[in-house]
């Protein structure tokens, strides 16, 4: 099921042979690993009487960076499910399609054993000024991509925040700070949105919003420097959250890459989080995350009737060809397609004299 996602990471990290004059100066590290049994429910809601025929997209967690699927199995779900592993590395989802399901709700359930590395990059220094070779990185370069344009706008602010600055780890610092600075998650700040589309204009228009906001501002002033930038979605599981079912909803961070290191994953939230974000030199994601998807605006497989996917949180499901709205309605009536979690920590550990990282 793996394959092709494990296949894409081995490529990135035959990418460091790209860079020649950009040795690991310092290297990341591992600074925690945990394992946990995980057990995902999503219900589609609401089915109609008459409906012919029902589609359903359900991400669940696969073996990527920093992270490997222990043992995994489809307890159950409506029609002939399946577990396909979606293009370009994507994730894995499981997919059923049901003619003229019976009215009322549907679910899938799918239980796993996650082992997730928690990792810390240095970032000040950590580089040289080497250039980024855009062919190998067509679509995390993509600077017209949908709710995330780097249009001139933001290639006037990424510079006005990075300056003269040419080393592409510090750049992306300087990017993370001017983000976090800029912009507040409502977490932080009760005033701004809760739930929104994830659109960088909209992030910079409100001061903040959703996580995806956050990160897609920064993924659109990354792009603007030339600098890869992508983002994950998938959960992230506090301990206090474990042992009862509950709506995890989801979170985000984002990748960056960065010559010598590869792939560098932050979430901007939890590191604005911290009692001196303004003097970062790192980027570092917990060991509390699982990952379910990679990327934005993609046509899932087997392709959905809406076409490119832009706003996906639980999953996708489409009624007669007609997409399920995945947002809240404007008077907070919750989404048809609801998800709840149960997961239990099976081990924690963590390697001595290493930082803590920001949940």
């Amino acid at each position: 099921m793996h394959h092709t996602r494990l296949a894409r990471s081995l490529a990135v990290l035959l990418l460091a042979s790209v860079f020649p004059d950009s040795a690991w100066a310092v290297a990341p590290q591992v600074v925690e690993t945990r394992t946990v049994k995980l057990t995902q429910t999503v219900t589609l809601a609401d089915i109609p009487e008459g409906c012919a025929q029902l589609r359903l997209w359900v991400p669940v967690p696969s073996d990527g960076p920093w992270q490997r699927v222990i043992d995994a199995k489809l307890v159950s779900a409506p029609g002939n499910a399946r577990v396909i592993e979606q293009a370009e590395g994507r994730g894995a989802f499981v997919y059923t399609e049901v003619r003229n399901p019976a009215p009322g709700s549907a679910s899938v359930v799918f239980e796993c054993t996650v082992e997730r590395q928690g990792v810390h990059f240095e970032l000040d220094g950590a580089t040289s000024a080497n250039a980024i070779q855009p062919e190998l990185f067509a679509e995390a370069l993509d600077q017209n991509e949908t709710l995330m344009e780097a249009d001139a706008g933001m290639r006037a602010l990424a510079d006005k925040a990075c300056g003269d600055e040419r080393d592409v780890g510090r750049q992306a610092l300087l990017l993370m700070q001017y983000v976090a600075a800029s912009a507040d998650h409502y977490s932080k700040d009760s005033s701004k949105p809760k739930c929104g589309i994830g659109s960088a204009d909209n992030c910079l228009m409100q001061g903040g919003g959703c996580c995806t906001d956050l990160h897609s501002l920064f993924i659109a002033l990354a792009r603007a420097r030339g600098i890869p930038a992508r983002i994950q979605f998938g959960y992230r599981l506090l301990d206090a959250k474990a042992g009862a079912p509950y709506d995890p909803g989801y979170r985000c961070w984002i990748e960056v890459f960065v010559p010598g290191l590869g792939w560098v994953p932050n979430d901007i939230v939890a590191s604005d989080g911290c009692a001196t974000p303004d003097a970062h030199t790192w980027a570092s994601l917990s060991s509390t995350r699982v990952s379910l998807w990679e990327g934005r605006n993609f046509q899932l497989t087997p392709p959905a009737a809406a076409g490119a996917i832009n706003v996906m949180f639980g999953g996708w499901a489409e009624l007669d060809g007609k997409p399920v709205d995945t947002l809240p309605a404007p008077d907070g009536t919750p989404s048809k397609l609801g998800r709840s979690v149960q997961f239990e920590v099976l081990s924690t550990t963590r390697t001595p004299a290493t930082p803590a990282l920001p949940q």
